[in-house]
């Protein structure tokens, strides 16, 4: 790489990319923040924190003939990443299910030298603000294995848009089989396991039920596997999701009940919490209400000590829902006015308007 044509001034920022891998990109929020600048390298990351009515964007001069792994490690917010070329080309959207924690990968090569643009941006509803670390995981020439990872990254990407829609959701079966040929010739087993997943999705949106768990299920084997607790526990709720569906809600809370070690042992407490409300649902369900409402306990004492009012307000809402079930109206519209005055704090209009139908439904009875 040739340093001088590495440094390069941009809009509002400067980069310089030199043989030892340094980086300085310019980040700027818009919408409702105002311009910011922000220095990446290998050894110092960017961490920002994002809200649902922002998007951030990142811009550097690279080099052509460059294979770049960006990574964006999630903490209480769902993170989406596009990447564009010079020309503003779309070069690919990154959004692997990992719940508002977790990490997403974006691999892009540069097929030309010039100035490349990251945005990234939540379609979170919720109005608390999340943090995100934007780093670099890796930065070389492009190798023979890099551009195999890179056909492979765009045939998932390529099958991802098929299945987004009803009228090509079965096109994107072959075009995933394709993607999952690569990774397991090169060994990629986390990259195995999403796409496993993504089919088990696709054939679960087409309701061949046994198929998405086929897949689901070999997917489930890979993150037991190599231990990836988050990915195991957010399959097995996928698994519990499946099986309620079919109106087997002991075998749905059978996986409820599997994922809750794996997300504590993730250290993810935000859907270790949530999850507890999903299994007192599922007791709800089977209509063993002693023990639905002791987990609901268990959720709103959890809810109490995270930092996150959405949760908080949410949890208060489902056990409104779950007392409301079982009868017991006054502990109800006392649930919902909690978590109703939560949600206007937030701002969270559609969710005000929902719970204040319910509170005028119950007191009309």
């Amino acid at each position: 790489m040739k340093e001088n044509k590495n440094r390069g001034r941009l809009k509002n920022f400067w980069l310089v990319a030199v043989v030892s891998f340094l980086f300085v990109f310019g980040a700027n929020c818009s919408r409702n923040s105002s311009p910011d600048k922000n220095q990446l390298t290998m050894e110092n990351p960017v961490t920002d924190r994002i809200m649902n009515d922002q998007v951030h964007t990142y811009t550097a001069e690279l080099e052509k003939g460059q294979f770049v792994n960006l990574t964006v490690e999630q903490h209480d917010v769902d993170v989406i990443t596009k990447v564009f070329t010079p020309t503003g080309e779309l070069i690919g959207e990154f959004d692997t299910p990992t719940s508002g924690r977790g990490t997403e990968a974006i691999r892009i090569g540069t097929e030309t030298a010039g100035e490349y643009r990251v945005e990234i941006y939540t379609l979170s509803e919720r109005a608390e603000p999340g943090e995100y670390k934007l780093e670099i995981a890796a930065f070389r020439p492009l190798t023979e294995r890099d551009n195999k990872i890179l056909a492979a990254v765009k045939l998932h990407q390529q099958a991802d848009i098929l299945r987004s829609k009803p009228e090509t959701r079965r096109e994107s079966i072959p075009v995933y089989e394709k993607a999952l040929q690569i990774w397991r010739e090169l060994g990629e087993i986390s990259d195995e396991g999403n796409t496993l997943r993504a089919m088990g999705f696709a054939y679960q949106r087409m309701d061949e039920l046994e198929k998405a768990k086929e897949h689901f299920g070999k997917a489930l084997e890979i993150w037991d596997r190599i231990g990836d607790s988050r990915s195991a526990a957010f399959t097995h709720i996928i698994f519990g999701v499946i099986h309620k569906k079919q109106n087997d809600y002991e075998n749905g809370l059978r996986e409820d009940l599997a994922a809750q070690p794996l997300w504590e042992q993730a250290g993810d407490m935000p859907e270790y919490t949530q999850n507890l409300v999903r299994i007192g649902n599922d007791y709800i369900k089977l209509q063993n209400n002693a023990e639905a409402i002791a987990y609901f306990e268990k959720a709103l004492e959890n809810s109490r000590r995270l930092e996150r009012k959405s949760i908080q307000a949410y949890v208060l809402s489902e056990c409104g829902n779950a007392q409301a079930t079982v009868g017991n109206k006054n502990e109800a519209l006392n649930f919902y006015r909690q978590s109703l005055a939560l949600w206007k704090n937030l701002k969270q209009d559609k969710v005000v308007t929902s719970l204040e139908e319910k509170i005028a439904k119950l007191e009309a009875n």
